[in-house]
């Protein structure tokens, strides 16, 4: 359901500011025929996912990044290494730096922008794998759950005619709030193998869905709408798009699955149903900020896009965010030998926990039968094969059918 009612994206922005809860700020930026998409966490840790096209990021990322009061990141990604997806991105680690890694696909590429990116990025390159979890605080994640094909491809992953299906997929969760994201990932059409069917499948239902490769026919697949029924599709083109994007295929699609779409500019001269979509002016628009889509969510009840107010499919207005989904931490914390992890449902049913290092990989994982109310899991600091882990933090993850939650804990030997 679509409602207006701005001025209470003012007051959930300010709470934020405030630190009086918890929250995620996505903004979606318009740098044309390219993409770039900035996750900013209440706790202040950011996510630059792609940076545009070659000069994109001083031209356009830099200056954004200045005008929010981003002096640093603390991580950035490129979803493939074509060009209008990491070009910018030498750009901007040369101008603001990144303060913990730089994840992509690994392997490598034949191009001089690619180079460009791999020598710049050196330092805090490292290679994102399947379930990694980038843990931004406040509750924000941000999990990788696609990568060179996400299994449905076999290595080597080197083909360059293949560029667009080795694309990293990232879904970013705040709370019960979605946010999916995935570069120009493939469903299937013309020559493309069909990589979004596995990923809708693994990762259901979403909120906010910014739509795989500008829109173009090769992506945005039926099974995959089905599966995530997103509300929302945010699309990133340019005033005129040389490859006609947004194709109208996919347009249908997306119309018949009920999706409001935003675009960054107008693309192609496709169509769409009578107000279903909103074109963000960019021929007068005064300033370069009014180019781009800004999305806020608390993770509970509602979320904004370009100041609209959506209401998610979850009905959890009425209800306290703890009697759906609460987790409560792990006690002790730091600890030797074991820890107890606590969170409560409403529910029961089945239930996953997985405890990744900090590096993404994940060490153990459990499935767990649980009955409604207050759960407790004990873990006594050894991986799958019962061996001891090292001292050091370790991000655990629970997902339920009431909710998801992502702690951080110490094991001090």
């Amino acid at each position: 359901m679509r409602l207006f009612r701005p001025a209470l994206v003012c007051l959930t922005l300010l709470l934020c500011a405030m630190g009086a809860g918890a929250g995620v700020t996505i903004h979606c930026l318009y740098v044309g025929q390219a993409d770039a998409t900035l996750i900013v966490s209440s706790s202040g840790q950011s996510l630059l996912f792609d940076g545009g096209d070659n000069n994109d990021g001083d031209d356009i990322i830099v200056p954004y990044l200045a005008s929010l009061g981003i002096t640093q990141l603390d991580y950035m990604a490129a979803s493939h290494y074509h060009a209008d997806h990491c070009g910018g991105l030498d750009e901007v680690y040369n101008a603001v730096g990144v303060s913990q890694a730089v994840y992509d696909r690994g392997w490598t590429y034949t191009t001089l922008t690619y180079n460009s990116y791999a020598s710049t990025v050196a330092p805090k390159r490292q290679t994102a794998v399947d379930g990694q979890v980038i843990d931004l605080g406040d509750g924000v994640t941000c999990t990788v759950v696609a990568v060179n094909g996400n299994g449905v491809l076999s290595p080597p992953f080197s083909s360059d005619s293949r560029e667009n299906e080795y694309s990293m997929a990232l879904l970013v969760e705040c709370g019960d709030f979605d946010f999916f994201v995935a570069g120009d990932l493939t469903g299937g059409y013309s020559s493309e193998q069909d990589i979004e069917t596995s990923v809708g499948a693994e990762i259901g239902d979403i909120e906010v869905y910014q739509v795989n490769h500008h829109g173009s026919y090769t992506s945005s697949n039926t099974s995959f709408l089905n599966a995530t029924t997103p509300e929302v599709g945010i699309v990133s083109v340019p005033v005129s798009s040389s490859y006609g994007h947004p194709h109208q295929a996919p347009l249908d699609r997306m119309a018949s699955a009920g999706m409001y779409l935003y675009q960054t500019a107008l693309g192609s001269s496709s169509t769409y149903p009578a107000g279903q979509r909103t074109i963000m002016n960019t021929v007068n628009a005064g300033s370069p900020t009014a180019r781009h889509i800004v999305i806020t969510s608390d993770g509970f009840g509602e979320y904004s896009v370009d100041g609209d107010i959506w209401e998610m499919d979850e009905d959890t207005t009425d209800i306290p965010p703890i009697s759906t989904f609460a987790l409560l931490g792990n006690h002790p914390n730091p600890f030797n030998p074991s820890t107890e992890i606590m969170f409560e449902t409403r529910s029961g049913g089945p239930a996953s926990l997985i405890i990744y290092d900090l590096r993404g990989h994940a060490v153990l994982a459990n499935t767990l039968a649980i009955t409604p109310g207050t759960s407790r899991w004990s873990w006594n600091g050894r991986d799958s094969w019962d061996r001891d882990l090292p001292s050091g933090q370790y991000l655990y993850r629970i997902v339920t059918g009431d909710g998801v939650g992502t702690g951080k804990m110490t094991l001090i030997r």
